[in-house]
């Protein structure tokens, strides 16, 4: 067992190092257009100033406008923009299907849109680094409470991945800082002892 977590935690190494030239160009990409999300190559400290290192604004109005298109496009408000289908006709066009695809559609969209669900949030923070880096990574979870779904956006600094011969994406590896009280609340019978001294 610890030779392979051993083997997976030097594959994400791997992926990382191999994707690390890329941090500076990204780098540059946030200072101009999304500054807040411009550390990829530094660390920024509590009370600095975002973009004040800009001369205008309009780079970053751009990435704006571009990130609400997204939005106002894909899922505009107050209007159903996804359904369930099959791809069976047959199927897709009986009544009693249909009535019931659309009972599922509708428990979806209320459990996207419940306010613990943070879908907008996370939708809106993975439209900028769309309009911004060109790609975003959103995980969806079951939350803490086993009740309804987590919709995270995580940093494109914290996540690698790479893709299989058919061109899906099979690999996903993610750094992730938590505090030791998060950490022993995930794994409340696994964690290292350690962690609990830290929490004391």
């Amino acid at each position: 067992m610890k030779t392979r977590v051993r083997e997976l935690v030097g594959q994400g190494d791997a992926l990382f190092a191999e994707r690390s030239p890329l941090l500076s160009l990204w780098q540059e990409i946030g200072d101009n257009f999304h500054p807040i999300r411009a550390d990829f190559t530094r660390t920024r400290s509590p009370g600095e100033e975002f973009a004040a290192h800009l001369m205008t604004g309009a780079p970053v109005l751009a990435h704006r406008e571009l990130t609400d298109q997204f939005a106002a496009m894909l899922r505009p408000r107050g209007k159903k923009w996804f359904n369930a289908t099959v791809e069976n006709e047959d199927i897709a066009n009986n009544t009693a299907a249909k009535a019931w695809m659309e009972a599922k559609c509708n428990t979806m969209r209320r459990v996207m849109y419940d306010r613990r669900a943070m879908f907008t949030r996370a939708t809106k923070e993975a439209d900028g680094d769309f309009a911004a880096f060109g790609q975003a990574v959103i995980s969806v979870e079951v939350n803490d409470d086993r009740n309804g779904l987590l919709y995270r956006t995580w940093h494109l600094r914290d996540v690698v991945w790479c893709e299989n011969a058919l061109g899906q994406i099979d690999t996903v590896h993610l750094r992730w800082k938590l505090p030791a009280r998060s950490v022993m609340k995930l794994f409340p019978k696994t964690h290292d002892k350690k962690l609990a001294e830290l929490c004391q």
